[in-house]
């Protein structure tokens, strides 16, 4: 019989063990056990862990769960460095409900819709310029540069700077392995950068998401959301890409062809951890009970979406690659803070998957599942490597799976 007892002291964050896109098992024994455990987070500082998915939806919309209350002073922090107050995933309504409104307004189905060309032909010239070699690391050769290159397109940053903008982007959403001056330096370089883009489109506007933003005269609020937007939709979709991949190669591989209608698969992928952990992080600014627990006033609680989105007693055989579920899953979040930019996460996901799909035939892992191993202190969990071999043209069929047979 499998042990199934939690921890008898507070496991520290982030846990051992698991692959990318596949949470540690000790998330099993905690929803099964203690589904609102007290951990310790990489900061050494105490919290609340939710991970059942009814108690993550409650944590995630109830208002004495505030995002706002984690940058006071002296608030128990999940990660290196102070928080900065008045960004999107740092407020609260009325403040949160005026940015998320801007965002909304400036991330439009006709923005997205227009930007689907551009994401296609990048994700084309990636795929094809890897074509010839046969084989490449899916992170670094195309998660990576199409991420970014999407990111530079919408907001309208030239590319000579993307290479600042990722370190930028790892160091503000680490969880571990970066300390805390690193992170505010980074926070603090990355506000100036976008402040001066700001300026500059506000004086000569173009066809891109910081112009739109600027146009009303509120640099503060188009500087807030411009370096959201470039962080949270860099690292995130790293994450989402290379999982996603990783994900379909240890379940039979990438359909072929391709759906016509692709939704119920993009959603079951984000569904099993295309954003890897994701932990949503609250304070309670009152007493609360989530999941029979009773959360002090002051105490951080964290939501493992990743938990969450494979409980057992919501989803049957969560484990399993099925289109069509239902519930919902919660990869975007729920409440008042669901990702604003929910639509074009989903549509970069699929037009990177439609092309790897289409352009690389064949293509199988270079390298034992086991052996893939995530980013250390990121919080999506992206592969740190991801070998993938394919068929190139005028080469072998290639039905063998290389050294990452699945």
């Amino acid at each position: 019989m499998t042990d199934v007892r939690a921890p008898a002291g507070p496991p520290r964050l982030p846990f051992p063990g698991g692959r990318p896109a596949e949470p540690p098992s000790l998330y099993l024994r905690l929803r099964r056990e203690c589904p609102v455990s007290r951990v310790r987070m990489p900061s050494g500082d105490l919290g609340w862990l939710v991970t059942r998915y009814k108690d993550a939806r409650f944590a995630l919309s109830d208002r004495r769960l505030s995002k706002a209350a984690l940058t006071e002073p002296g608030a128990p922090r999940i990660r290196p460095g102070v928080l900065p107050p008045g960004l999107l995933f740092t407020t609260d309504p009325p403040e949160h409900t005026v940015l998320r409104t801007r965002a909304t307004a400036a991330l439009t189905r006709t923005r997205i819709g227009t930007l689907r060309p551009a994401v296609g032909q990048i994700a084309r010239d990636l795929a094809d310029t890897l074509g010839p070699r046969g084989e490449a690391d899916l992170v670094a050769d195309f998660a990576r540069p199409l991420a970014m290159r999407v990111m530079c397109r919408l907001l309208g940053v030239p590319l000579g700077d993307r290479e600042r903008f990722a370190h930028w982007a790892e160091a503000v959403l680490a969880v571990d392995g970066h300390g805390s001056g690193e992170v505010e330096r980074a926070q603090r370089d990355l506000m100036a950068y976008t402040a001066a883009l700001v300026a500059a489109r506000a004086a000569a506007p173009s066809d891109d998401l910081v112009s739109a933003l600027a146009r009303d005269g509120d640099d503060a609020t188009a500087v807030s959301l411009a370096a959201t937007f470039l962080v949270t939709g860099y690292e995130t979709m790293v994450a989402a890409v290379a999982n996603a991949v990783l994900t379909l190669l240890t379940r039979g591989g990438l359909p072929a062809p391709w759906p016509t209608d692709p939704r119920a698969l993009i959603e079951e992928l984000l569904r099993l951890g295309t954003f890897g952990d994701a932990l949503r992080t609250r304070r309670a600014i009152a007493d609360v009970t989530v999941g029979g627990v009773t959360v002090p006033a002051g105490d951080v609680v964290l939501v493992s979406l990743a938990s969450a989105n494979r409980d057992e007693t919501v989803f049957t055989a969560p484990d399993r690659l099925l289109p069509g579920r239902t519930p919902r899953h919660l990869a975007f979040g729920h409440g008042a803070h669901y990702c604003p930019g929910a639509r074009l996460a989903r549509m970069e996901l699929e037009a990177g998957l439609r092309c790897l799909a289409g352009r690389l035939p064949g293509l199988r892992p270079a390298m034992a599942p086991e052996e893939v191993v995530p980013r250390a202190g990121s919080a999506e969990r992206p592969p740190e490597r991801l070998p993938v071999r394919w068929d190139p043209p005028g080469g072998a069929s290639g039905s063998g799976r290389g050294g990452g047979a699945v």
